[in-house]
């Protein structure tokens, strides 16, 4: 079975992502994607009339390739897989992130033309601007990670070494294969730390929450 696993610079902490490379629009939709789906309440009524709202070039490469990734990460939880889109859209070539601009912009294009015939019914919520979201807190910890990810981010340099010519995805399905193949000791130093991580978290957390 194919594998991908994502590919986390080492620059920063293990705890940490490279987010740098994304624009503040790009980082709230990655929050949005990490999210989990929230549950539609009960006897709320979607708007069946007004035109389904505009995407973000992320969101788009998301929806395209949402299926494919989780396909080949079955055991890849819901917040990791908007993670290793993320790192996917970061790091395509100027061509290809292009691309997906202009399909966010006729996108944009095609929801202002359908706004400005839509008329909104009785029922239904009137047009107005979008309500801007909260500039993410940089005082929020980092979340935790997966022993999978943990692992990905130590070896990783040395996979890229080792394999100078290998593409994105060739040093993911190695990373992939030599984490599948750790004997049992191995793999536990790895859960141990993913456990240690999750703890870090949730004393940060902590924290945090008792701080604001």
């Amino acid at each position: 079975m194919k594998s991908f696993v994502i590919e986390i610079t080492t620059k920063m902490a293990p705890n940490d992502y490279d987010d740098d490379d994304l624009s503040e629009d790009e980082e709230d939709d990655m929050e949005e994607e990490v999210a989990a789906p929230k549950k539609k309440r009960a006897g709320s009524k979607k708007n069946s009339t007004k035109p389904k709202r505009n995407m973000s070039a992320f969101f788009l490469y998301s929806q395209g390739f949402r299926a494919q990734v989780k396909e080949e990460n079955p055991e890849v939880s819901f917040g990791d897989i908007a993670r290793i889109l993320s790192k996917q859209f970061k790091e395509l070539s100027p061509s290809e992130k292009k691309k997906w601009d202009k399909k966010a912009e006729k996108d944009k294009a095609r929801y202002q033309e359908e706004m400005k015939t839509w008329v909104p019914d009785e029922d239904e919520e009137p047009t107005g601007k979008r309500s801007k979201k909260a500039k993410k807190d940089p005082n929020l910890p980092k979340r935790n990670m997966s022993a999978y990810f943990l692992y990905s981010v130590e070896i990783r340099p040395t996979v890229k070494e080792e394999n100078p010519e290998a593409g994105f995805g060739d040093i993911a399905k190695i990373i992939s294969s030599q984490y599948k193949a750790l004997s049992d000791s191995e793999r536990k130093k790895w859960d141990d730390r993913a456990i240690a991580d999750k703890a870090r978290y949730e004393r940060a957390m902590e924290s945090y929450k008792n701080s604001h």
